[in-house]
């Protein structure tokens, strides 16, 4: 079993925020280094093999965003949750077979609206996925896998909903 873990802490001052204006009757957004905050948190990650043909994974990460922007009195700090949680198992039943479900669950984050005028949180969310990969030949190694097993509808910012259910095909080679 491997366990692994950090902390951080920064500091911020003259951060490069988006500062929504309207320009030319038209709501547009620039770049600006306005504001100032904090961010911190911490992570952990655990590996375990449990038999020769399983092994388990998952990390955890805790981020505390605090930022204020004054030239925008109700500004929250976009794009980033404050729990994210990644588990994986991988089993490898027959030599060159490997089988990964995963689940990505995070919890909800902050976006904003294109006229920049309106914050909220998104919702939370857990995605199911599962990859399936076999080794043809030395360093040849075809896959197929489902994104999004159970097809549900979240998105991580304003008007991008994320992909529903899918499907791929995948081939590597290593020479």
């Amino acid at each position: 079993m491997r366990i692994e873990g950090a902390a951080f802490y920064s500091w911020l001052d003259d951060a490069i925020v988006a500062f929504p204006f309207i320009f030319n009757n038209t709501m547009v957004s620039q770049s600006r280094n306005v504001g100032r905050g904090e961010y911190y948190g911490a992570e952990v990650a655990v590996n375990a093999r449990v038999h020769e043909t399983l092994e388990f994974g998952g990390n955890y990460t805790w981020i505390e965003r605090t930022f204020t922007d004054p030239s925008i009195p109700v500004f929250e700090p976009v794009g980033v949750p404050d729990h994210k949680a990644f588990l994986w198992a991988q089993w490898t039943p027959l030599a060159g077979l490997a089988v990964v479900p995963s689940l990505e669950i995070t919890s909800d984050r902050w976006t904003v609206t294109p006229t920049g005028t309106l914050y909220y949180r998104t919702g939370a969310y857990t995605r199911a996925d599962l990859r399936v990969d076999y080794e043809v030949a030395d360093g040849l190694v075809l896959g197929a896998g489902l994104r999004n097993a159970f097809d549900d509808n979240y998105a991580l910012t304003d008007g991008f909903p994320e992909p529903g259910r899918s499907l791929f095909l995948s081939a590597r080679a290593r020479f």
